[in-house]
């Protein structure tokens, strides 16, 4: 016996994985690799042909999934939303926010989450830019919107705010503009951010 039968003894083979759960992988792998080709060659870039090349699958794969090139994006957007909420919902579950530093500190953690995945931010934009001419990626972007901002709002009342959904509509715009500094300049000044994060909320609540 060899030594790697002898660490391999007694250990179950890996369950095979049902048809289902390969096409779910089909599935994601394309939705990831959508993502991809927009946030390097923008959205006109994408096709089924292109996003099959760049996934390394065959052609049939994408049409198989997804029967638009339209379908395609929608679906690329809204994977990428529904990743946004969970790792929002993730990191906000057990936070206790009972200050302004505490909300202060909690804008920038997730600003520096979201900006770790830089090229995916910028396919966010891209669609919010093609949202502009479709129904469909707007209802997304707006209900995301509303998620941000009435979660924000609810810390903002929590502290004081007398408007707290004015405010945090403020709160989030402003977080907005400085990602699109960093994405246009590829730099960005989190000390800048806090400082006037912190101007604009104590305005709201005191």
């Amino acid at each position: 016996m060899t030594r790697s039968d002898s660490k391999n003894q007694g250990q179950k083979p890996a369950a095979a994985k049902s048809g289902k759960e390969v096409k779910q992988d089909r599935r994601q792998l394309i939705l990831k690799t959508t993502l991809r080709v927009i946030a390097e060659e923008g959205v006109a870039a994408v096709t089924h042909r292109r996003v099959a090349s760049a996934a390394g699958i065959p052609l049939g794969s994408t049409t198989y999934h997804f029967e638009s090139r339209l379908h395609l994006l929608r679906e690329a957007f809204d994977y990428y939303l529904d990743i946004n909420i969970a790792k929002y919902r993730s990191l906000s579950a057990d936070l206790a926010i009972e200050t302004i530093d505490d909300l202060v500190d909690f804008i920038l953690m997730m600003n520096d989450r979201h900006y770790a995945g830089e090229p995916i931010l910028l396919a966010e934009y891209e669609l919010t830019l093609f949202a502009a001419r479709d129904p469909a990626i707007a209802r997304s972007l707006h209900a995301w919107d509303e998620l941000s901002v009435s979660s924000m709002a609810r810390h903002l009342e929590t502290l004081g705010a007398a408007k707290p959904f004015d405010a945090a509509r403020t709160v989030v715009y402003l977080v907005r503009g400085y990602e699109l500094d960093r994405l246009s300049y590829h730099q960005g000044d989190p000390k800048d951010l806090r400082q006037r994060m912190k101007v604009v909320i104590e305005a709201f609540v005191t």
